[in-house]
């Protein structure tokens, strides 16, 4: 009993961890999407995309869904050509 309980304590502190590690993650990744464009030509379809993109990052950011933000940031960066 105390293994299991032990366990459960691993596994809920981990996963605490890795939410609130993404929920820091979210806006240094949707800061370097909106550096990288603002280098760019803002009229490219690609650019107006990214820059709607992290807009949506943004706003699951403040609602705290981190990781769909995080999921969404990376895809921008990725349109955008940025590799992590």
């Amino acid at each position: 009993m105390k293994t299991l309980m032990a366990a459960t304590a691993v596994v809920v502190g981990l996963a605490f961890t890795a939410g609130t590690a993404m929920a820091f993650q979210c806006p240094s990744l949707i800061k370097q999407g909106r550096d990288a464009a603002a280098k760019m030509d803002a009229n490219s379809d690609k650019v107006k995309k990214a820059a709607s993109m992290l807009d949506k990052a943004e706003a699951l950011h403040k609602e705290g869904k981190h990781a769909d933000s995080v999921t969404e940031a990376n895809e921008a960066l990725g349109l955008l050509g940025i590799k992590q």
